[in-house]
């Protein structure tokens, strides 16, 4: 069986979703992730400067068009909580 990192696993099954477009804050947490998007493409990210704004971003994206998943991205602590205010 072959092995890789739970990143790149997670990547492969965003991209399996059809997800193209993440929106988040990087912090040391998640950075696994980002350096798993970089290193296996498919997924452009747009930096916020809050990971409340990213949570209406993806929303946003959500709603522009028909099959557009959104997808908001943050570290650990209260990104969680701050992600509430965008659902």
């Amino acid at each position: 069986m072959t092995r890789m990192p739970a990143a790149e696993a997670a990547v492969h099954v965003l991209r399996k979703e059809g997800i193209e477009v993440a929106f988040g804050v990087p912090g040391a947490a998640i950075n696994p992730s980002y350096a798993a998007m970089r290193k296996l493409g498919g997924i452009d990210h747009v930096l916020a400067r809050h990971v409340e704004r990213a949570s209406h971003m993806a929303e946003g994206y959500t709603r522009t068009k028909a099959g557009n998943i959104g997808v908001c991205i943050g570290t650990s602590g209260p990104a969680g909580t701050d992600m509430i205010t965008g659902l």
